[in-house]
């Protein structure tokens, strides 16, 4: 009976030592996350997509051999002042966060749930480009989302502010408890940087226009 009552007392203590590891555990991811810092850093302009049948929207490329149609050419007047009234297809924005994990631990990204607001222009949903271990010190977070080229394209250089808000989901190791962070940072944008993805994205929609038309001919 000793013995059996020896092992019982064995199996408690070392029950309670693995509660209170694992105890210690969430308490750190607390701690983590209380340390854990979001600065946005950087918003790109990745890539445009034309939509292939604008032309054909407009009438078609040409009238009468090399001429362009009077529809053309007017949508590229109105390009050039910033007057849109049709779909063009999207543009692709990247952007990128500084996650700081103050810990000496690595944390694993479980989930991630975030938007980007420009200004008052308009909020876009935020995508994580690739599953994400966030290593001791600085990681650079690369986010993707996409916005219809529409009328709002053209007053991107009225923004001055860009706010990422969210929310990540992280845990101490592959099978480790969950553990929600919301983060809310915000930066000023120079008028260089949105006058710059204006203007290629204007660009890149006339060069699709000459292409097609040229290739028309």
């Amino acid at each position: 009976m000793k013995k059996i009552a020896t092992i019982a007392c064995l199996l408690l203590i070392a029950v309670a030592l693995m509660d209170g590891c694992a105890v210690t555990r969430k308490l750190d991811a607390a701690s983590i996350m209380r340390n854990m810092k979001v600065d946005f850093r950087q918003i790109t302009l990745d890539s445009v997509e034309i939509r292939p049948d604008i032309v054909e929207q407009l009438g078609g490329a040409i009238v009468g051999g090399i001429l362009p149609n009077p529809n053309v050419v007017a949508f590229v007047q109105n390009l050039a002042k910033g007057i849109v009234n049709i779909d063009l297809g999207y543009a692709y924005l990247g952007v990128v966060l500084d996650v700081k994990n103050s810990d000496v631990d690595t944390l694993w990204l479980r989930d991630f749930t975030a938007h980007v607001s420009l200004d008052t222009l308009m909020d876009l949903p935020l995508e994580l480009k690739d599953s994400v271990t966030l290593i001791p010190g600085e990681n650079k977070v690369r986010l993707s989302t996409r916005l219809p080229l529409d009328k709002r394209i053209f007053k991107f250089k009225e923004i001055k502010e860009v706010k990422a808000t969210g929310k990540l989901v992280v845990a101490l190791g592959p099978e480790g408890e969950s553990v929600p962070f919301d983060f809310n940072d915000s930066r000023t944008i120079s008028h260089e940087e949105m006058v710059a993805i204006e203007d290629n994205v204007r660009q890149t929609i006339l060069n699709s226009i000459l292409k097609d038309w040229v290739g028309g001919l």
